[in-house]
């Protein structure tokens, strides 16, 4: 018997679970507009506000090993990836202190962190307080 495959959007929900449970600081990058009349007037918006076309759908900070993350979520199967979104995460990861990776599900993307997590040096937290702002 063959389960239907997760949708991005359940894969997604599945993430930010794992994420609010380990209480990491994240957001979402909405950049999902749909085809309707309103969601391309609403993409002409996005773009002219410097929305950009395959910018990874979560950023997530990794503070105990002085990191950020940048991941890409797709489904596990039936999921096209663009040049795009491609061309971001390489960009994140050639950034000191950057990853990025392109997730097949949730499994995937807490898998690549748990990974990080487990293999990174831990670091000495900085005080915001003595920070100039």
């Amino acid at each position: 018997m063959n389960l239907p495959c997760p949708t991005e959007a359940e894969e997604g929900k599945l993430l930010v679970a794992y994420l609010r449970t380990r209480n990491f600081r994240f957001t979402h990058i909405p950049n999902e507009t749909g085809h309707s009349d309103e969601a391309k007037r609403r993409a002409i918006r996005m773009k002219q506000q410097g929305t950009s076309k395959g910018f990874p759908d979560y950023i997530v900070l990794l503070p105990s090993i002085d990191a950020l993350l940048a991941i890409e979520l797709k489904r596990h199967h039936g999921s096209a990836i663009t040049q795009e979104q491609k061309d971001w995460i390489t960009a994140f990861c050639e950034i000191s202190h950057c990853e990025g990776i392109i997730a097949k599900g949730a499994k995937d993307a807490i898998d690549f962190i748990e990974n990080l997590l487990q293999n990174a040096k831990p670091i000495q937290k900085k005080n915001v307080d003595s920070q100039p702002f």
